[in-house]
């Protein structure tokens, strides 16, 4: 192949995937349990918000958070034909609560008492077929052939592999909608909208741990992506050998970025869970302080009664700590469009030349401190003289 047509080793996916799996293999054997703990909540809160968005529901970040805390539905636009928004997300923490990672495995213990969204109005069918599709993804998985490997790069492809071929999780080709008009139907070409492969990315973790070099069972979010076109040639039922390594490249990149995405938030709970130890050092707190702390930087917003049950903290007791959290300035409170107090990680900056500048302020000068030296030494000596006094007049 010329070297014009090479990847360089820097861009080769493989290469990549290798030395962020390093990394995270690292940071993790370091990391302390305030770390893994905000790292789950992240980890939580990525798997739901990207199984709803696959799943065809829109929202934004903050409606997230309303609905998560009860406060409003996840969309004003009607999604009667897409999956419901709480039996999904009632599925996937009770999924996580019985993962290996003890830490993910308690965060959505504790996320699910907050969990306070609206029933959905399909509560019965919505449960059965999100519970029905979790046991499609499982049946997936376990039916991979074993790969006997310490890396990801093969049990990756097998996984992608055995997602097209599902029926289920394969990725949907361009199809005919038909728009019905008050006389006639017009038929649309549409693309592939939305889909499932959420339950495999959140199963991946289990997949890849910890024979295949993952140190946890972190879920993926989004590492089941295929390509929006398929531009190989060649039909996937032609054997592998006589087909390109574009599906292979395709995994490599996948496993890549879902690598890198989890480096990056290891990285940031690492950073994030330092700073929440350093600002609480001096001040005193309860070990619920951090714990509270963990969570709204992992998780994200969460209302006052959510905390309450996050925690198992009566309303005064958290009110309490949420005042020393935002004194300590980790936490800031602000108003929903409900009129609820939300609560949210913003650790305020130090602003060192500020605190340099009130310390000389504060500081005594050299002149202040000789006339206080002074006083104390014309002190001592009218102490001296008291005691010679009453001496004599004792004689």
């Amino acid at each position: 192949m010329p070297d014009s047509e090479a990847c360089p080793p820097e861009q080769d996916p493989a290469v990549l995937s290798a030395l962020y799996l390093g990394r995270i293999q690292a940071a993790v054997s370091q990391a302390n349990d305030g770390a893994m703990c905000v790292l789950a909540g992240r980890l939580i809160r990525e798997s739901l918000v990207t199984a709803l968005r696959q799943e065809g529901h829109s929202f934004t970040d903050e409606r997230f958070f309303d609905w998560f805390a009860g406060l409003s539905t996840l969309s004003d636009v009607s999604a009667h034909k897409l999956r419901p928004p709480r039996a999904l997300c009632q599925a996937i923490l009770t999924e996580f609560r019985h993962n290996p990672w003890s830490h993910l495995a308690e965060a959505s213990e504790r996320m699910a008492r907050a969990f306070l969204a609206p029933v959905d109005l399909e509560r019965n069918e919505g449960h059965e077929d999100t519970n029905a599709l979790l046991a499609e993804a499982r049946l997936v998985v376990d039916a991979i052939e074993p790969c006997d490997t310490d890396l990801p790069f093969a049990p990756v492809s097998a996984l992608f592999s055995a997602a097209r071929k599902s029926l289920r999780f394969a990725r949907q080709e361009r199809g005919i909608e038909l728009i019905k008009g008050p006389r006639s139907a017009v038929a649309v070409e549409v693309n592939e909208q939305t889909h499932s492969r959420w339950a495999l990315d959140i199963l991946s973790g289990n997949y890849l741990a910890p024979k295949h070099g993952l140190p946890i069972s972190a879920p993926l979010p989004g590492l089941l992506t295929f390509a929006t076109e398929h531009n190989d040639p060649f039909d996937d039922d032609m054997p592998s050998i006589a087909r390109p390594s574009g599906s292979n490249r395709e995994s490599l990149i996948a496993l890549r970025d879902a690598l890198w995405s989890l480096d990056r938030r290891l990285l940031d709970a690492i950073r994030d869970a330092r700073c929440i130890a350093d600002k609480l050092q001096n001040r005193r707190s309860n070990g619920r302080a951090g714990d509270v702390a963990f969570y709204l930087a992992g998780f994200g917003i969460l209302r006052g009664v959510q905390i309450e049950r996050v925690i198992g903290a009566s309303r005064l007791g958290v009110r309490t700590i949420m005042s020393t959290l935002v004194q300590a300035g980790l936490v800031e409170g602000e108003t929903s469009r409900n009129a609820a107090t939300m609560f949210r990680f913003a650790p305020q900056e130090v602003n060192h030349a500020q605190a340099a500048q009130d310390a000389e302020d504060f500081a005594f000068s050299s002149q202040a401190i000789d006339e206080f030296q002074s006083s104390m030494d014309a002190i001592d000596e009218l102490l001296r003289r008291t005691s010679r006094s009453q001496s004599e007049d004792g004689c």
